[in-house]
């Protein structure tokens, strides 16, 4: 059997695994890890593994890199604002439409990386005749004798790999935009940049001038047909108002267009009717002058005729003064009589004259307004006449304004078009690209990066793998959820020394986990640890007989007495780990030797006896299935405290599930990391069909793969806990 060889960390004692098992719970003794605990495991678990993914990773990334042909980017950069397409709009008013600049940046962007603006920097920069171009992309030289055909496949050659080496990066929350080249020459990157930027700005103003040159076109046939419509409606217009004897004095045309005229006859129309307004006015006032004349009132107010009555009342108080002194004969008196006389008659005469005057007035403003009246009603009569010939004249009118509106609108968008198509262009060139300095490919920190990223996910992948492909025990206390066995011991692997020097050193991890291991026994039984025990596996080479070894010598530091029966007579292994003889053994005992203690060796260093294998029979399943075996451990039972048998292995042989029957109970010993779920499950059902009963099972070899579960380096107490020498507590 193989050693445990490795390792001298200490285990935690497991629970009494058997005692759960017993009292009927069927809990989980999995350790339940988070995933991200899960997945260091598996890590370290397959550190070989991820390291070399990630090592050759790098390597490659190193090699591409020093491999790889150094190019030289050179970036020219360029400027272009958003611009409203031409269209062919008439209204004077016209609102621009709002351009939707995320597609017009985007539709920019695709013009950038056309295939026509690649092959227009091809003509225009004569590229298929420059040598550092074709030696730069690894091109076909154009020869004289090509075919039109090849010719064009080579144009399409170079097309597609100028666009390869294209880059267009928008300059964020800008109207700037980076073209970029990157070839192995400086100067070429330059060019090739310099070139597409040209051609780029070029192409966007044939392109407006294409745009205005076709809609100049079109506006120059529809100018022409506009502008005989209007002729042609303008003449018919003013030989309808010469046939019907319309004078038009003035014209004029509102904001809509729209054109109101003046004619003579309504020109005459306001002139009468103001002259008509004041003769009457006139008329009125000469007919109030008259009425007051009849009534007296003209001749109070007249002035003259209010003076010499005012004369006449001043001589009429002086008369009276008179009067009261003197007689009616007296000379003064009799002379203001005299003068009163003579102004009543004045004011008698002028009287007269004043009423005879309003008269002829009034008369003369009566006869006007008659006259102006009848001229009025004349001309009233005639543009009555006309306004119902000049309907047909509106609608000519109309016309003329319509046709006038299109005819101005598309004229001045027709000057519109000429002034955009020499205006400025949107796409102007802000920095010219300048030869590189450097190389900026290969990268050798990006390089690496990538490389690392790729180590990762190839040692992800081979991680994953792997472990889809491992069904071994990783976590020792998988053993109940597996295999319905509970876990008795799980030993660690030592590394650089016997294990049977390993077991005497009670100060040794393998001790440590030997002596749990002895103490969980002493729970399965009710008289404590089983006193005929069995140890096996499933397949060599996995902890049996190293652990039969060292469970006899905890045993027996109890101060029990004990003996190991080596059982393995095909392959015995127990004599050379103890470095004593295999002459006579259990083989000769099973084939009728009765010398039994002759076959019994004392192990005094260990504080244990045994009994080898012997010499390996013909028929060793023959030996180990007579009852001379069972004879055997009665008799040893009956001489020591416990006999454990190191049986072989389960898998292709028949020697374990005979001596199974015969014990009390078995330990199925279990090598972590390296033996199959399947294996496993086949041992165990082959013991279990023999009738035996199994205790649990004890995982050996657990190193630090297994420290993430608790178990390994590292992880648990051990007999070096606490006071060591030159330490305090």
């Amino acid at each position: 059997m193989n050693e445990i060889s490795g390792g001298q960390s200490a285990v935690i004692p497991v629970d009494a695994g058997a005692s759960r098992y017993e009292d009927g719970h069927d809990g989980t003794y999995s350790s339940n890890l988070p995933d991200i605990e899960k997945l260091l495991a598996a890590i370290f678990a397959h550190r070989n593994w991820v390291a070399g993914a990630i090592v050759s990773a790098l390597i490659l990334g190193l090699l591409a890199t020093f491999l790889a042909t150094p190019e030289y980017t050179s970036t020219a950069r360029i400027e272009i604002l958003p611009d409203a397409p031409v269209d062919t709009s008439v209204g004077t008013d016209r609102e621009r439409a709002v351009v939707n600049e995320i597609a017009f940046y985007n539709t920019q962007y695709s013009l950038l990386k056309s295939e026509s603006l690649a092959e227009r920097v091809i003509r225009a920069g004569n590229l298929m005749a420059d040598k550092d171009f074709i030696e730069a992309f690894d091109l076909d030289a154009s020869e004289a004798g090509m075919t039109s055909v090849e010719r064009r496949n080579l144009a399409d050659e170079a097309v597609d790999v100028m666009l390869e080496h294209l880059e267009v990066t928008p300059v964020r929350t800008s109207s700037l935009v980076d073209i970029s080249f990157s070839t192995a020459s400086p100067r070429l990157s330059a060019k090739l940049a310099d070139l597409w930027v040209a051609q780029f700005v070029q192409a966007t103003i044939d392109r407006r001038f294409s745009a205005t040159s076709d809609a100049r076109k079109y506006l120059e046939t529809r100018l022409e047909s506009l502008r005989q419509n209007l002729e042609t409606s303008e003449r018919a217009l003013i030989n309808y108002a010469v046939s019907k004897g319309i004078v038009t004095l003035s014209s004029q045309t509102d904001n809509n267009g729209r054109t109101s005229t003046q004619t003579l006859v309504g020109s005459d129309i306001a002139h009468v009717s103001e002259a008509l307004s004041k003769a009457r006015e006139a008329r009125i006032a000469a007919e109030a002058e008259l009425s007051n004349t009849m009534t007296g009132i003209a001749q109070v107010n007249a002035p003259t005729i209010g003076a010499m009555r005012e004369k006449r009342s001043e001589l009429d108080a002086e008369l009276a003064q008179l009067l009261t002194t003197f007689a009616d004969d007296y000379p003064s008196v009799v002379s203001l009589r005299a003068q009163i006389a003579n102004l009543d008659k004045s004011i008698k005469a002028e009287t007269g004259r004043s009423s005879a005057g309003n008269r002829e007035a009034y008369n003369a403003a009566v006869k006007r307004e008659r006259d102006l009246q009848a001229d009025l009603d004349d001309l009233t009569g005639r543009y009555n006449s006309q306004q119902r010939e000049s309907i047909e004249m509106a609608i000519l009118q109309r016309e003329v304004d319509s046709n006038r509106q299109l005819y101005e609108g598309l004229l001045q968008r027709y000057k519109e078009i000429g002034v955009a198509g020499v205006g400025t262009n949107n796409v102007s060139l802000v920095d010219r690209a300048k030869p590189a300095e450097r190389p900026s490919s290969p990268s050798l920190l990006l390089n690496m990066v990538f490389a690392l990223l790729a180590g990762i996910g190839l040692a992800a992948g081979i991680v994953f793998t792997l472990e889809k492909m491992d069904s071994s025990i990783r976590d020792p206390q998988d053993v109940l959820p597996r295999f319905g066995l509970p876990l008795l011991g799980a030993i660690p692997e030592v590394i650089g020394r016997p294990v049977a020097d390993a077991i005497t050193d009670k100060k040794s991890a393998v001790y440590e986990a030997y002596l749990s291991l002895m103490t969980n026994l002493t729970f399965l039984t009710e008289h404590g640890a089983p006193r005929s025990i069995m140890l096996t596996s499933s397949r060599p080479k996995e902890g049996k007989s190293n652990s039969s070894l060292c469970l006899a010598t905890v045993l027996a530091a109890t101060g029990k007495s004990v003996i190991l029966v080596d059982a393995d007579v095909r392959n015995p292994s127990l004599n050379r780990y103890l470095e004593i003889p295999n002459e006579r053994g259990l083989s000769h005992y099973l084939s009728g030797d009765e010398d039994l203690n002759g076959m019994i060796e004392e192990l005094p260093k260990y504080g244990f006896s045994i009994v080898t294998a012997g010499k390996m029979p013909p028929n060793a399943a023959e030996l180990l299935g007579s009852e001379r075996l069972t004879v055997l451990i009665e008799t040893l039972l009956g001489r020591y405290d416990h006999v454990l048998i190191d049986s072989p292995p389960l898998l292709g042989l028949a020697d374990a599930p005979l001596i199974a029957r015969r014990v009390e109970g078995v330990l199925f010993t279990i090598e972590a990391n390296s033996t199959k779920n399947r294996a496993i499950a086949t041992a165990l059902n082959r013991l279990r069909m023999s009738g035996a009963k199994i205790f649990g099972a004890i995982v050996t070899k657990v190193s630090a793969r297994n420290q993430v579960y608790g178990y390994g380096y590292g992880y648990g107490y051990g007999f070096s806990y606490g006071a060591s020498k030159g330490e305090d507590d």
